[in-house]
């Protein structure tokens, strides 16, 4: 290190001195960025409220958005209800939202039953009229929104209904029920299918109301249907052109590459057709209304700068106490893998490689091995095995060692040393870090808030979550770091362990590929590993292993109940 990282200025150093630096320069970067998407979200929406409401004996939750755009050819704006595609949520694909509040119309973005932060399941059935609740969930949030304040700017004979995939089935079926929705636009819809599939289960009071039994035309008016003829998800022919069969409506077949795939339709092409549909049937005019700009991908661009800005936030915020935390402490030793001493010689170094390739082949092999015998529920068992062999080997190693110097090692102290209170106060601190931060950046900006339907119940049922995540750590900090000695900086430690981390985690996507496709799901891996680089960051300062995973796993906790509601709502079995 250079002599100058140890000249004091007051109580800091010339090396503190220069990191606050950097830190205020990315400060006011990130709030340009935030200031930049605030902007570009105020072209589209001027602000969102949530709403809450009671639907065939659930609680449901819907953003409702506020249009900037005032339309001079009409007093009342027109009001249209999003339902998004299976297990996803309300707020994570903004198009419809971004791009209709745009346009000058109201838009409530719904979390139907089983999704998102709503309670209830795909399968329920309305106790007291007998009709499945999916078919009843847009009805009831516009009975909720007929009782607010914002109504009165409504025109009620401009009421529509627009989903995507599982959402398409839910806005077909209620408008068949509810003659207030005038104009609907189905993106990929479900419509013919036999249960048991794509969650439900068999039951003869839902069958009568899948969209293929019970559309018609007349109980269907100004329907669009668009959806990919190459559709990976569902067939174009059997749900699509069924639904034209059926109602006689307009059916938009789109051809060629889509990112994300053809199921997604990330399309200009579809939001246009779309909007349209909407304007000419509400307004009488395509045109009326003026050119239609595409922008939400300007929208998803900022979102995702300002989430890798944020996380940097963090790990910046993290230095820093380490610094006021650490700063008269030494640095620390890390304990060396199963007792092992490695030598430090370049002779060794390809040996150690081959050595630590082969611990990480060995881990993600169990993981295979019991995935394939067991399912998802063998990632589990597969997590505590591993445990159990390492806890079995550590006391193996310590009986030798007590052997060889004729003492037992004090467990009451080691214990103490992993939980000492500064330790604990400075993960905690970071802990909060995480959470706050991302709390106020969801609920400022409605992008990626999630939250377990049941709380109490959900948390609970998330300790499932804990072996994994502990034998992940494990792995990185007890069984890979120690044999990292030949590297000569820790800053190459750490990214060696990030590389691990991240094929790690592609790993365990792949072996859970029946829920991967949950845009919860997605989000929750993402979590997962900005969790384990910021637990990266924290070891560098804090030697208690064990207190720093146990907290650090209530962030991950919160993200996996709300995959336990998400995948309990569309009837999955975990």
């Amino acid at each position: 290190m250079e002599e100058s990282e140890f000249i004091i200025v007051g109580e800091m150093t010339h090396k503190d001195h220069r990191q606050l630096k950097k830190i205020l320069i990315f400060i006011i970067i990130l709030i340009i960025t935030l200031t930049t998407l605030q902007l570009n979200k105020a072209q589209s929406y001027n602000r969102y409220e949530r709403v809450q409401f009671e639907s065939s004996g659930a609680t449901l939750y819907a953003n409702l958005y506020y249009p900037s755009k005032t339309l001079e050819f009409q007093g009342q704006r027109p009001l249209v209800i999003y339902c998004h595609g299976i297990g996803s949520k309300r707020d994570f694909d903004l198009r419809i939202p971004i791009e209709f509040t745009k346009r000058g119309f109201y838009v409530a973005a719904l979390d139907y039953q089983g999704h998102g932060e709503s309670g209830g399941n795909i399968n329920n059935i309305d106790p007291i009229t007998g009709i499945p609740a999916l078919a009843q969930d847009c009805s009831n949030l516009l009975d909720e929104l007929e009782t607010l304040p914002f109504y009165a700017d409504v025109n009620t004979s401009q009421i529509g209904l627009i989903g995507h995939s599982l959402g398409g089935m839910v806005v077909l079926m209620n408008q068949a029920l509810d003659p207030r929705f005038q104009v609907i636009v189905a993106l990929a819809p479900l419509v013919n299918f036999t249960p048991p599939r794509y969650g439900f289960v068999y039951n003869e009071e839902f069958i009568d109301y899948i969209p293929v039994n019970l559309l018609n035309e007349e109980n269907t008016q100004n329907l669009l249907v668009i959806m990919h003829v190459e559709d990976e998800a569902l067939d174009f022919s059997d749900n699509a052109l069924k639904a034209q069969e059926l109602t006689n409506c307009t059916v938009i077949p789109i051809n060629g590459f889509l990112l994300g795939g053809g199921h997604q339709l990330f399309s200009d092409e579809v939001l246009i057709e779309s909007i349209n549909w909407f304007e000419n049937h509400f307004f009488g005019s395509p045109s009326i209304n003026g050119r239609i700009f595409i922008t939400f991908y300007f929208n998803y661009a900022l979102i995702f700068i300002n989430i890798i800005l944020i996380f940097i936030s963090v790990i910046s915020l993290i230095s820093i106490s380490s610094r006021i935390f650490f700063r008269k402490e030494k640095k620390f030793e890390h304990f060396t893998s199963l007792g092992i001493e490695l030598s430090t010689n370049t002779s060794n170094n390809l040996k150690i490689i081959i050595t630590t390739t082969l611990y990480i082949g060995a881990f993600l092999l169990n993981w295979v091995l019991f995935e394939k015998f067991y399912g998802l529920k063998g990632i589990v068992y597969a997590s505590i095995l591993m445990l159990i062999s390492f806890a079995a080997i550590r006391i193996i190693s310590y009986i030798k060692k007590s052997k060889k110097i004729r003492t037992i090692p004090n467990l009451k102290q080691m214990i103490k040393n992993q939980f000492k209170l500064k330790y604990l106060i400075f993960t905690l601190i970071c802990a909060t870090y995480f959470i706050a931060i991302y709390m106020l950046f969801s609920f400022n900006y409605p992008f990626g808030f999630i939250w377990p339907s049941n709380f109490v119940v959900d948390f609970m049922l998330s300790y499932l979550a804990l072996p994994v995540f502990f034998s992940i750590e494990m792995l990185l900090r007890k069984v890979i770091y120690p044999k990292l000695k030949f590297l000569k900086s820790e800053g190459s430690k750490n990214r060696v362990l990030i590389i691990t981390a991240i094929i790690t985690m592609i790993t365990l996507m792949a072996l859970t590929r029946q829920l991967s496709y949950f845009p919860s799901v997605l989000f929750m891996y993402v979590v997962l590993l900005l969790v384990i680089i910021q637990n990266t960051k924290i070891f560098q300062n804090v030697k208690s292993f064990y207190p720093v995973v146990l907290i650090s796993f209530t962030m991950v906790q919160i993200f996996f109940a709300a995959v336990i509601s998400n995948a309990i709502g569309v009837s999955t079995v975990i």
